[in-house]
């Protein structure tokens, strides 16, 4: 994507609340590209609307996740990891188990971010089902308990499922199965860069006090190379967790609440329809069903893709653009009251 004056002045700003926290300028710039990519693309605001979004959304919405909540998280997925899937998504190709972790340490991630933020602005405590087991087991709610201050913990009275992306990221995506089961979603985007994992090894000392002495035995590295590496790798900056919002099942017209979809491509055998916005069940079957993408391709000749997570839509996922979700203090004050049971009637 080019960037145009304002854009670039827009990122700026974002980077700018970003640098307050994250030493280095130019990882600073890298986050908040990619989190402005997200919005605009997500649509989370309008033409003229940017410094109403950044002060009102996102300002409001950001969490810092430290190496100690990245040493939970990674912890967490290790438990978990070797039970997950190893496919990359919407593909059949394998990912390693160590990438498999740090993908499932960023979901742990967005639930860590939640509760700091359910804490610091509405002093709600949660906490998270950490079994083993398969994705199936988890599938009713990603929260299992909630503590209101003054109280003991008590189970959640909403399932809500947890979602999470990177900070460029526009889609919060779930299995399909998990419509059925899930009152209610919400999407983090996190900042983890892709310097973070080996900032967290320099910063737990496993570089220094294991890789490089073993290295350094075997003949592969002497102490000036060591020197030299340690002072390359970058320190761990706190992580931006932004809390994008949530959406309602049960305040939805299902299967498909609203959808952008265009035919794209010059050449016919290249012609493809392209989501770009939605919300809802989207599957070959209901989209199919839905008169846009009728209207478009009558005979159904061409393959669906959802820009730009699946190239050619196979399975079935519940998804939501991040603009369509909920983010203002009302619905959230909302969705906090049902999760402990409290009638906001």
């Amino acid at each position: 994507m080019s960037f145009s004056e304002t854009d670039l002045s827009n990122i700026k700003k974002i980077s700018s609340i970003i640098n307050a926290r994250v030493s280095s300028e130019k990882s600073a710039g890298e986050l908040g590209k990619q989190a402005y990519l997200g919005a605009i693309n997500g649509e989370e605001f309008g033409k003229g609307q940017f410094d109403d979004w950044l002060v009102n959304r996102f300002s409001k919405r950001l969490i810092w996740l430290s190496k100690e909540d990245y040493l939970r998280a990674l912890t967490q997925a290790l438990w978990l990891a070797p039970v997950f899937a190893g496919t990359d998504y919407g593909s059949s190709r394998q990912r390693d188990m160590a990438q498999v972790w740090t993908d499932t340490a960023r979901g742990f991630l967005g639930e860590i971010a939640l509760g700091t933020f359910l804490k610091e602005k509405y002093a709600v405590e949660i906490k998270s089902d950490q079994r083993r087991g398969n994705v199936s087991d988890f599938l009713p709610s990603d929260i299992t308990k909630i503590k209101v201050q003054g109280k003991d913990w008590a189970p959640s009275k909403l399932n809500l499922s947890i979602k999470s992306t990177k900070l460029n990221g526009r889609w919060l995506d779930a299995p399909g199965a998990q419509l059925e089961h899930s009152d209610a979603f919400l999407l983090v985007k996190i900042g983890v860069l892709r310097h973070h994992f080996l900032a967290f090894l320099k910063s737990v000392s496993f570089l220094k006090d294991k890789l490089f002495p073993s290295a350094t035995s075997l003949g592969v590295l002497d102490s000036k190379q060591a020197d030299e590496l340690w002072n390359e790798v970058p320190s761990f900056d706190p992580i931006p967790a932004y809390v994008a919002g949530f959406i309602v099942k049960k305040e939805l017209t299902l299967p498909i609440d609203r959808i952008d979809v265009s035919l794209k491509g010059r050449l016919d055998t290249r012609k493809r329809l392209v989501v770009s916005h939605g919300v809802g069940l989207f599957s070959m079957s209901t989209l199919r069903a839905h008169d846009a993408v009728r209207s478009l391709d009558p005979e159904e000749r061409y393959r669906i893709e959802i820009e730009p997570i699946i190239d050619s839509l196979t399975g079935q996922h519940f998804l939501a653009h991040s603009g369509g979700l909920k983010y203002g203090a009302s619905d959230w004050r909302k969705l906090v009251d049902a999760l402990c049971g409290i009638d906001g009637k």
